[in-house]
Parts: structure tokens; sequence; C-alpha cells
């Protein structure tokens, strides 16, 4: 018989080790764009959110530019929550400016400022909260660095593969050093968020030459965490990368040309979290349709070494009734 209250950390650590739980772990996460632009204001919209829907972890929604802004990007940034900031500054423009691309000190800077949230979200919470804070691949970072082109960065990676492997092992470098940071300043892991493992994005070969060299690194940085997060985002992924990728929760969409959830945790060998639409759909899902998904991904999957999740990142705009719904039909789910 499971304990049929089992604490936050408990329940996802049993989740994680395929073990029964009582209910489904669960947490979403979502940006709201104009309470993020200081330390302050991002472990108080955190905190909230976390509270008014009562998760089992915290992933911070770190603002999404500062891992751009250390090395040149400007912003105008958003006082609405649902619009996002406006670039309007990028150091990259030319193949000899990769060579600007410098280290950087993570814990000084906009990176600085989502650890001193981090702290502050650890104080509030205490410490049988899980916490992971963000970080982007590489490969990510450098597509805002030429102006948020992929195509762009694409480009300059097939015509000067030389000085593009330098500035991404840099920016790796960087990443490597923000995300022990992580672990120093509280969190229990990483959500490490990849784009280029999709074939909207990069081809197999290249993800396998700018991509996964870059990737692995900075999971293996925070193996001390024990809930590091690995995010693959879009549709049609190559998802055999997750053997090269250690985490111990994998998340991506349940889009075209990617497995269920079930085939995803038979293939990893690892716990897995989703099952509900993310953003832009999930804003305009009604709470049964949202209800729904959850049971699917509980039936596919039969609530073992999984969590409930969304498969990306949410609208800021979502409606509160259905992110209630989510948290409820996991509730009502139980061993």
């Amino acid at each position: 018989m499971v304990d049929t209250n089992l604490g936050r950390i408990e329940r996802i650590k049993r989740a994680l080790a395929g073990q029964p739980v009582d209910r489904p772990p669960i947490s979403f996460w979502a940006h709201n764009f104009a309470l993020e632009n200081s330390p302050s204001d991002l472990a108080g919209e955190t905190v909230r959110q976390f509270r008014l829907y009562d998760w089992d972890f915290i992933k911070v929604q770190s603002r999404g530019s500062c891992f751009a802004e250390g090395w040149g990007n400007q912003y105008i940034r958003s006082t609405e929550r649902a619009v996002q900031p406006k670039l309007k500054a990028w150091p990259i423009h030319t193949s000899s400016d990769l060579n600007k691309i410098r280290p950087i000190d993570p814990e000084e800077g906009a990176l600085g400022e989502q650890l001193v949230a981090l702290r502050a979200i650890r104080k509030e919470v205490g410490p049988e909260v899980p916490i992971m804070l963000t970080i982007f691949a590489p490969a990510m970072i450098l597509s805002y660095l030429v102006g948020e082109s992929p195509a762009r960065m694409l480009e300059l990676i097939r015509s000067h593969t030389v000085e593009a492997e330098t500035t991404l092992a840099t920016i790796c470098d960087t990443c490597k050093d923000y995300a022990r940071a992580c672990l120093r300043y509280g969190a229990d892991g990483i959500f490490l968020a990849i784009k280029a493992c999709s074939s909207n994005q990069m081809t197999r070969e290249e993800y396998a030459h700018f991509g996964l060299p870059y990737d692995r690194p900075i999971l293996d940085a925070a193996k001390e965490g024990w809930l590091n997060m690995l995010h693959l985002c879009g549709p049609s992924l190559y998802f055999d990368v997750v053997e090269s990728l250690p985490s111990q929760l994998l998340n991506f969409t349940l889009e075209a040309g990617n497995p269920s959830l079930s085939v995803a945790q038979a293939k990893a060998n690892r716990c897995v979290i989703g099952g509900v639409s993310a953003k832009p759909r999930i804003r305009n899902m009604t709470p049964e349709q949202v209800t729904a998904e959850v049971k699917a991904a509980i039936l596919d999957t039969g609530g073992i070494r999984m969590m409930i999740g969304p498969g990306c990142s949410v609208s800021p705009d979502t409606p509160e009734v259905n992110l209630h719904t989510a948290r409820d039909a996991v509730e009502r789910w139980r061993n």
C-alpha cells in the first residue's frame, strides 16, 4: 500500500525510480514577461504561481533573454504579462564577430540575476520543494546572438565551421560554470533546453557536430543534481540523442514525429514528464480537454515513472482554470 500523503521529494524520487506513487507528480511553467526583469519580481512571481497551483516542484522560468544579454544582446523589456521583450541589438552580424564572444562570469550580470532570484525562491519555499533552473543549449544561445535567426546561425556554422566551434565551446564553458552555480545557489538540478535536435532546426549530422558535443558537458557539470531535466524542443526529434544526454527526467512535446510517453520512457530508460499541450494550444483548450490529456498520459504509462506537465512552457495568459484542472486531475488519480 502506497502512503496516500507523500511529501513532494519522496513522491518525485519514487517516480524517478519507477516505484508506485500516491499520484503522479505535476508541475507547469510559464513566463510572466512583465515580472522577470528583476530578481525580486521573478522570485515573487515564481513563488506566487507555485503556491497558487500547489505544484510538486518549481521550474524557474528564467528571463529568456538572460542567456544572450551577457554577450551583448539588448532588449526593450516588456511591461505586459504575455508580450515578449523586443530585441533591439545583437553582437554577431558577420563571421568575424564570432571571435568577439568571450567567457563571462555566470554569477554576474543577467545570469547572476537569475541566481539571486533562485536563492530568494529557495529561502521562501524552504528545503522541501524541489527547484530547477533553466539553461539554454549553446546552439540555441548562438541563434539569439545573430539576431534570433536560426537560418543565419546555420549559415555561419556551415560556412565558418572552425570559428563557430570556438564560439560554441566558449558559450558551453560559461553554461557549465552556470550549471555548477545553480546547484550552489540552491537548485536541485537544471532544466537544459535543446532545440537543435529537431529536423526543423539542424540535420542529424549537424546536431552531432554542432549540438551534442556542447550540450552533453552541461549535463555533466550538473551531475551532482538529483533532478536534472532534459527538454527536447520541437517536432521530429532525433530521439536517439537521449542515449548521450544523461538526466533523471525527460520532457518533450507529443508532436508529429515524436514518440509517445511510454515509448520514450522505454527508449530513454528514464522518467518522463509531459502529456499536456503547451503554448499556444493550452490557452484555448477547455478544462475537459486538459483533463482528457492528463488521463491519456497516465493511461499510456500506467502512472509509473512519469510526471504530468506541459511539453514545453505554457502561454503566459493561459486561463487559471486550465492549470487548476490539470492539478485536480492528478489528485483524482490515486493508487
